[in-house]
């Protein structure tokens, strides 16, 4: 059995200058810490569970929030986990955990203002496994199943929904690799990407429906006289999904279209 115990200080200060404003700083100076182990059962399999107490940046109130442009606090995180790391295989491994994810809530209230508006918590499971099957094919799956939720005063009077704003409950996320052993240097691969629906209202009387995206690639290592390159080809969203992401505060962004990329890239 292996652990990592840890215990920090932390001082904290962040001072935002904008042209035309008053300067704004905000400071902290919490106590952080956080714990890990891990254990090998039998062979082959692997215990691990964590807990973590973070700081994290904030930022500041975005430009259409009443106190715009506002240096927010450091938020003080919460984090546990526990999982297991399992070899099914040679070259077939599996790793499940559960976690339970812990912040401060910031969002737009009623009079237009940034601010804590409760507390939010991530819990859910997440998976991956990655495989290679057969000579030349890597396949990497994973999966996050969360529900994602808020709490607090403005939840119980039903001024805020329970689903935070833009958070995604399902995401599951497949790449395949291959390249076929008679034509070395060429490889082909795709990208599948489904999220389930999320909030775009605080109110929750919004949502943004689920999609899934495809991309498909290709590679070509050679070299160019001596120097190792790469020439790369993908379609991205391939099937020329359109949705929309929603930003801090509110706003929407839609996703980019269907689009051809090029490249080519050389280590000299």
């Amino acid at each position: 059995m292996s652990s990592i115990w840890g215990v920090q200080k932390t001082r904290y200060r962040k001072e935002v200058r904008a042209p035309g404003l008053a300067p704004t700083a905000n400071e902290d100076s919490p106590i952080l810490w956080n714990a890990s182990a891990a254990l090998t059962a039998i062979e082959g399999i692997a215990i691990y569970a964590a807990t973590t107490r973070g700081l994290e940046e904030s930022g500041t109130a975005p430009s259409f929030a009443a106190n715009a442009n506002l240096t927010l606090p450091a938020l003080r995180t919460r984090q546990v986990e526990a999982g297991v790391r399992w070899t099914l295989a040679k070259d077939v491994k599996l790793i499940t955990g559960l976690f339970d994810v812990r912040r401060p809530y910031f969002e737009l209230d009623t009079d237009n203002v940034f601010r804590v508006l409760g507390d939010v918590k991530h819990q859910g499971a997440e998976i991956s496994l990655t495989a290679k099957p057969v000579a030349g094919l890597n396949v990497v799956a994973g999966a996050v199943l969360m529900r994602p939720r808020v709490t607090g005063e403005a939840v119980e009077q039903g001024r805020l929904g329970e689903r935070p704003l833009g958070r995604v409950g399902t995401t599951l996320d497949l790449r395949i690799d291959y390249q076929p052993p008679a034509f070395d240097g060429l490889s082909v691969d795709l990208g599948i990407n489904y999220t389930g629906d999320r909030a775009a209202r605080i109110d929750n009387t919004l949502f943004i429906p689920e999609r899934a995206i495809i991309d498909l690639g290709t590679r070509y290592r050679f070299k160019l006289g001596r120097t190792p390159a790469v020439l790369r080809a993908q379609i991205a969203n391939l099937t020329n999904t359109f949705g929309w992401n929603v930003t801090g505060g509110g706003g929407f962004q839609f996703i980019a279209s269907r689009r051809f990329n090029l490249s080519l890239s050389a280590d000299f």
